[in-house]
């Protein structure tokens, strides 16, 4: 998570390094455009002075010492020298000194020839500014301003001081900034290291609403769930080992007894018979694991057809007569004269009648019957399972669908890992309806779902 906290240091640093230098290079631009015309203006002035100056000489007939004299504070400045030059490229007025390499012949050349000219450049090492043109008839005007140098050096210390000012102080918010916005980064990466051990125990502490605290509740949902998911894992493998070890041990006793003839031969059928239970009992357990598994990754395809959803509950109360009989129970259909014609997937509906009614028959006390009834309703049939067992209490209703949920309190003592309600629930999503239970403690439970009535029966109904 250093590496993240780094590379947004960093990056931020380059963007504010790389807009205060474009900013210094502009700022450095604009002064200098600034500082040509402040010269341009001061030549424009002191080119009007002079002129009016040397109008006055002429006018009244001046001595060149009187001229001189007149002219001399106007040719010699702190910043700038000004030089008048005759058509013929002499010289006048001499009282200032004079460096000839600071006037490029060629700018005279161009002033002679009624150009406006300003060229800078450097002369022994200054960087200067020469601006020339004619003024008076044939005087050539020629401003030198020099030691530029030290203008911009000035500037740029100014520039490179605030540069580094911000820098540091930029460094310091951005370094501190970084930190905090990793922080959480890093508690996630921790926790998540925690929860690959199996230590679901922490959770990201949420300090704002941004899309890193987003993040932050998604990881703790995703945590909440991975424990959930562990909490099952470890209940299902609970429950599977404790039923399957149950039966299987069952089994291995009576093949002991078999083996040793140690059980009367009058009584081995009996014997044979309750291996054979058993066995069904460990074959459901492992359909029903399948079962789950397949309906949870959407490999599941219903192949709805018409067929007869009464005559479909006898046959599953036939199938279920064994169960019935250790009881003294009976399933009562209701009507049971009535041929009501369904659309569903035959096979699935069986599967979540049987573990309907197969639950119906654990809860259940001896002849104690279990009802099945059947209403006819526009377009569906409403179909009720309904037990006289011990009912489920209030807390344990809103849970019975979870997978593996099994509590001792709602089945207390009864076989099975909890799957067999969780099936029948993805049964009815997959067909489109939904599965409700009613149950009050002491008296019983019912469970109801709808089915669609085939087409033709439907419309004969309603035209009835």
């Amino acid at each position: 998570m250093n590496k993240i906290f780094y590379k947004l240091f960093f990056i931020y640093a380059l963007i504010i390094s790389s807009l205060f230098i474009i900013f210094g290079l502009i700022f450095l631009y604009l002064f200098h455009v600034d500082l040509y015309e402040d010269f341009e203006e001061t030549y424009t002035h002191q080119q009007q002075q002079i002129t009016d100056l040397l109008t006055a000489s002429e006018e009244f007939g001046w001595a060149e010492e009187e001229t001189m004299t007149a002219l001399k504070p106007m040719l010699v400045e702190k910043d700038f020298h000004v030089y008048l030059f005759g058509e013929n490229g002499d010289r006048l007025f001499k009282g200032v000194s004079f460096e000839r390499e600071e006037i490029d012949r060629g700018l005279l050349e161009k002033a002679k020839s009624g150009e406006y000219v300003a060229k800078g450049g450097w002369t022994n090492g200054d960087l200067s500014y020469v601006i020339a043109s004619p003024i008076n008839g044939e005087v050539i005007m020629v401003m030198v301003f020099h030691d530029l140098s030290h203008a911009y050096q000035q500037v740029l210390y100014m520039i490179l001081l605030t540069f580094t000012i911000t820098i540091a102080i930029a460094g310091i918010i951005i370094w501190f900034l970084s930190a905090k916005i990793t922080a959480p980064l890093r508690d996630m990466n921790e926790i998540a290291l925690n929860y690959a051990k199996g230590d679901f125990s922490q959770s990201v502490q949420i300090a704002s609403k941004d899309e890193i605290g987003q993040l932050g509740e998604t990881f703790n949902h995703m945590a909440a769930e991975l424990n959930s998911l562990e909490e099952t894992r470890k209940a299902f493998i609970a429950n599977v080992s404790h039923d399957l070890r149950t039966p299987l041990t069952s089994i291995k006793g009576f093949l002991i007894a078999l083996l040793d003839d140690t059980i009367p031969a009058d009584q081995r059928k009996e014997f044979y018979l309750l291996m054979k239970d058993e066995t069904e009992r460990v074959i459901k357990l492992v359909n029903d694991t399948l079962d789950m598994s397949q309906l949870e990754a959407g490999q599941v395809t219903l192949k709805p057809t018409s067929y007869n959803l009464t005559k479909q509950l006898q046959l599953i109360a036939v199938k279920l007569e064994p169960h019935l009989a250790g009881k003294e129970l009976e399933i009562q259909i209701i009507p049971d004269n009535q041929e009501i014609m369904v659309v569903a997937d035959r096979d699935r509906i069986e599967q979540a009648l049987i573990n309907l009614l197969q639950n119906a028959i654990q809860v259940s006390a001896n002849h104690q019957d279990i009802q099945v009834f059947l209403e006819k309703k526009a377009d569906e049939v409403d179909i009720r399972v309904m037990d006289h067992g011990e009912g489920i209490s209030e807390e344990n209703l809103e849970r019975i669908w979870e997978r593996f949920y099994k509590t001792d309190k709602a089945r207390s003592g009864k076989t099975g890992i909890g799957i067999g309600l969780s099936i029948v629930k993805s049964i009815m999503d997959l067909h489109g309806t939904t599965i409700k239970v009613d149950s009050k403690v002491g008296e019983g439970t019912v469970f109801s779902f709808a089915l669609p009535l085939m087409k033709q029966e439907s419309d004969y109904e309603r035209e009835g």
